[in-house]
C-alpha cells in the first residue's frame, strides 16, 4: 500500500484525517499514534510535537464533529418554531446515524472527561446553544410552555439524544427499516410541550 505524500505543514490535519477515518471505519479503541505515524510515513516524535498524546488527539477528533453537528443545526430554518424544533431534532438525530462512532467519542466522558479539554467544552457548548436558542425562539413566540429555559432545553436535548443512542445502538429501527421514526417520536413529544392555554369550564349547580 502507498503511503500519502506528506508535506511537513500538513502533518497536523493528515495525521487528524487519518484518524477520523479509522474512527469511521472501526472505533477510537483502534486509533493509535505511532501506527498513523507510521501510515503517514513520519517517525513518532514527529506526531508527538503536534498532539501531546493519543487522547489531544482524540480531543480534536470531538472538536470536529460539535462543529459539524452545530453546522448542521444551523441550517434549520427558523421561521416556523414547531418544523425549527423537529427539524434540529431530526438533524441532531441524523448526524448520530451518519457518525455513530464519532458522536460515541464526542459525548463519551469515560475518553474525554469533562474540564480536561476547554476547547472541547467549548465547541460542545456552541452546539449546544444552538438548540437552547431555538427552545428559546420557541417560548418567546409563544410556542412552548412558559417553563425555566434550562429545564425545557434539557428535556429537548435528553430526548434527542437519547432518541440517537437508542437508534445507533440497535435497539430501535434506524432509518433504513422506518424512516420516520424518529419524526413521529419527536413530533408525539413536542406536541407533549405545546403551550396550550388553559380551558375553563363554569360549574353549574344544580
Amino acid at each position: 500500500m502507498s503511503r500519502p505524500a506528506y508535506h511537513h505543514g500538513d502533518l497536523p490535519q493528515q495525521a487528524h484525517q487519518q484518524a477520523l477515518d479509522i474512527l469511521r471505519a472501526e472505533s477510537d479503541t483502534a486509533i493509535s499514534l505511532r501506527a498513523i505515524a507510521k501510515q503517514i510515513g513520519v517517525s513518532a516524535p514527529a506526531l508527538y510535537r503536534h498532539f501531546a498524546d493519543r487522547e489531544t488527539l482524540l480531543a480534536e477528533l470531538a472538536i470536529t464533529g460539535f462543529q459539524w453537528l452545530r453546522d448542521s443545526l444551523l441550517q434549520v430554518e427558523q421561521d416556523d418554531p414547531r418544523k425549527a424544533l423537529l427539524h434540529i431534532g431530526l438533524a441532531y438525530v441524523s448526524f448520530a446515524q451518519d457518525e455513530p462512532h464519532l458522536y460515541r467519542l464526542m459525548f463519551g466522558g469515560r475518553i474525554l472527561p469533562k474540564g480536561a479539554h476547554p476547547r472541547l467544552d467549548e465547541a460542545g457548548l456552541e452546539a449546544f446553544r444552538v438548540l437552547e436558542d431555538t427552545v428559546a425562539r420557541g417560548q418567546q413566540e409563544g410556542y412552548l410552555k412558559p417553563l425555566p429555559l434550562p429545564l425545557m432545553t434539557a428535556t429537548a436535548w435528553s430526548l434527542v439524544h437519547g432518541l440517537s443512542e437508542l437508534i445507533i445502538d440497535g435497539h430501535l429501527p434506524g432509518a433504513d427499516a422506518e424512516p420516520r421514526l424518529a419524526e413521529s417520536v419527536l413530533t408525539l413529544l413536542l406536541d407533549g410541550s405545546r403551550n396550550e392555554p388553559e380551558s375553563h369550564t363554569e360549574e353549574t349547580t344544580p
